[in-house]
């Protein structure tokens, strides 16, 4: 050993690998002092995903629970807000790359997607002819700008507008708008300072079955006129529905409302052209309105125009989420549906358009 090799400390070789050992354990000691910190970091992630998927898979499923609960009635109404809700934390997760996680959550937006998709397949027949066109207007207690609603009217042809909530009042206002000159058969109860009253204007002769003024028949305090309109090419049966809004403490009246709807159409025998048109206070998302719309045409949803908001409009914070208007059908074929707000009014009116089977 030279005196050289002695001052420089590296007379045995293992010496110098064990000094470059020590220092690249040095410098790798902070990256896997990094990498232990983030695993507990992911794990949070996940569990951050996890969450909200529970959460939104847990709205989603309230759908198929028929409640009175306030909380669960409301909540019912969020069935978009869960497919988008669910679609953003697929994007999230996707883009921060917890693989394990994107496949339930995937999972779960396919099933809330294809509860959604119907709503958006149309089949209506736009090149049948206009036998019938009905429009359902809420009024707001008779508050609505009946000017605007009347050019609605003219604007889509309507041959029978139905009013809820319809004041003395309003119909006045309706009237020199022109109502008068344009429709020339009306039937129902109009009604002061209450959301119970309702009225049906037509062009075409009405016959009343009933005027559907006994709570303990409609399971409502409002009016729910039953008639039938005589078209030139047939007879269509009319049966207006306003069952209580589900407010804190009226949800099991309001229950109740979709409850003697349906018995009401049980009740109906053959297969007579049938049109049921109003607020039904209620949507998709309730099992008592998909109960009472089994078997029937809802106009919106056979347009496949997807998410249809009619409420609330006028005097809310709140945009339009949630379609509490319809007109649900039975042996006519729809050609054409639609949706307009107007001033001063919670709710935006439905209108469509009917081709009626050949005699």
């Amino acid at each position: 050993m030279t005196v050289h090799e002695v001052e420089k400390g590296t007379g045995r070789p293992g010496d110098d690998l064990a000094a470059t050992d020590v220092e690249d354990n040095e410098q790798a000691a902070p990256a896997r002092e990094a990498a232990r910190r983030r695993v507990p970091a992911r794990r949070w992630l996940d569990v951050a995903i996890g969450v909200v998927l529970v959460g939104l898979g847990a709205v989603g499923a309230l759908r198929w629970w028929d409640s009175t609960a306030y909380v669960v009635v409301v909540l019912q109404t969020a069935g978009p807000f869960v497919v988008v809700g669910l679609g953003l934390l697929a994007v999230a997760t996707l883009l921060l790359r917890r693989w394990w996680m994107l496949v339930p959550v995937v999972a779960v937006l396919v099933v809330a997607s294809a509860v959604a998709a119907p709503a958006f397949r149309a089949s209506t027949s736009p090149k049948a002819d206009r036998d019938l066109t009905v429009m359902s207007a809420n009024v707001w207690i008779g508050s609505a700008n009946a000017a605007q609603l009347m050019d609605a009217v003219r604007f889509h042809s309507v041959d029978v507008l139905v009013v809820t909530e319809a004041t003395p009042e309003f119909v006045r206002r309706l009237d020199s708008e022109g109502a008068t000159d344009y429709f020339n058969h009306r039937e129902g109860v109009a009604r002061s300072e209450t959301y119970t009253g309702t009225m049906v204007l037509s062009r075409y002769p009405l016959s009343v079955r009933s005027l559907g003024t006994d709570p303990a028949v409609e399971g409502t305090r409002s009016i729910q006129p039953e008639l039938d309109v005589t078209v030139p090419n047939g007879t269509v049966r009319l049966k207006v529905a306003h069952p209580t809004a589900p407010l804190q403490g009226d949800t099991a009246e309001w229950r109740a409302g979709l409850r003697a709807l349906q018995t009401w159409k049980e009740r109906l025998d053959g297969d007579e052209p049938l049109v049921m048109a109003g607020d039904f206070n209620a949507g998709f998302g309730h099992p008592g309105f998909r109960d009472l719309a089994d078997g029937l045409d809802d106009a919106q949803r056979t347009d496949g125009q997807g998410w249809v908001r009619t409420w609330p409009f006028a005097g809310h914070r709140l945009p339009a989420f949630v379609q509490l208007d319809h007109l649900l059908s039975r042996g006519l074929t729809v050609v054409e549906a639609g949706q307009v707000a107007f001033n001063r009014a919670d709710h935006a009116a439905v209108w469509a358009s009917y081709h009626l089977p050949a005699r």
